[in-house]
């Protein structure tokens, strides 16, 4: 019993947390037979039967659900070993996992990537696009760009430039539709916004405008299926300032309007902090974007 395997406790606490076989193989990146086997093991030591078996799933029984709660611990400690491990390396060399949204990630990630990997060519970069924040104390990435200053304790930020943002539609669409001079005849518009997504229609109440998603034509959760949309001659679209001035056809209206800009941000776990490569990578960020955010975008 005090021989117990991490990977068995690992595989219980998947299994646990998804609900499935299936689900919880595909989190650990393993097989469905090798996942089972691992939990036909565990119950093998422990001499308990961890899960009832469904038609739905697998569910923890009563002495499963009393063991939750450790192994959770055990995975807590475990993540914050790798992450301590990772922060005490000095070798320029191994891989480095960036978190970005869209918009970050396509269109301004690529130039700085690439300049840093002509100085480090040993470390791999590893890039995941996502518009929702990555957990960075589950290591999901090793750096993050956000557009928020984070909350939690155990994470180090540090403020890049601000983005500034502006209403855009193509010149095909204001010449069809003509271009609105307030927020009421914003309204009266083919608008381009989010679905799930409500970070324009909070932004918006702040300012002391109601918006709803029935005042969005066309709704989508996809930054760059927006910007898409928008070149498209389909709506006004709230976007970039630097990423629309891009495109020539592309004509900012309502410039008068308040928007405040997105906050920019680059964010690593505290544990990882001094690790060589993240220390550098994130040096080479700071001085990439000292000046302009927008830095090394260019779509010609």
């Amino acid at each position: 019993m005090n021989s117990i395997p991490w990977e068995l406790i690992r595989s219980f606490l998947a299994v646990a947390d998804a609900g499935s076989l299936s689900a919880a193989a595909r989190s650990l990146e393993l097989s469905q037979p090798t996942l089972s086997r691992n939990i036909q093991t565990l119950e093998s030591h422990t001499r308990l039967n961890l899960f009832k078996r469904t038609s739905q799933g697998l569910n923890l029984t009563e002495e499963g659900t009393a063991l939750v709660e450790a192994a959770q611990q055990m995975n807590n400690s475990a993540e914050t070993f790798a992450r301590q491990v990772s922060g005490l390396s000095t070798e320029l060399n191994g891989e480095i996992r960036i978190s970005a949204n869209e918009i970050v990630g396509i269109y301004l990630l690529p130039a700085v990537i690439a300049a840093f990997r002509k100085q480090h060519p040993a470390v791999h970069i590893e890039i995941v696009i996502s518009n929702r924040a990555s957990n960075l104390n589950k290591r999901e990435a090793d750096i993050a760009l956000r557009m928020f200053h984070p909350k939690q304790p155990d994470l180090v930020a540090r403020r890049l430039p601000d983005m500034p943002l502006g209403f855009y539609a193509h010149k095909s669409y204001l010449d069809q539709h003509g271009t609105p001079e307030s927020f009421n005849e914003l309204r009266e518009h083919a608008l381009i916004g989010f679905d799930q997504n409500r970070d324009f229609i909070d932004g918006a109440r702040a300012m002391g405008f109601t918006f709803s998603n029935n005042d969005f034509e066309l709704r989508t959760d996809s930054l760059m299926l927006q910007i898409q949309l928008a070149l498209q001659g389909c709506g006004i679209v709230g976007t970039h300032v630097g990423v629309a001035r891009q495109w020539p056809e592309m004509k900012r209206i309502l410039e008068w309007a308040p928007i405040p800009p997105l906050e920019f941000w680059v964010v690593c776990h505290a544990d990882t902090q001094y690790n060589a490569r993240i220390r550098a990578f994130k040096r080479h960020l700071i001085a990439w974007f000292a000046d302009d955010p927008y830095r090394g975008l260019n779509f010609s």
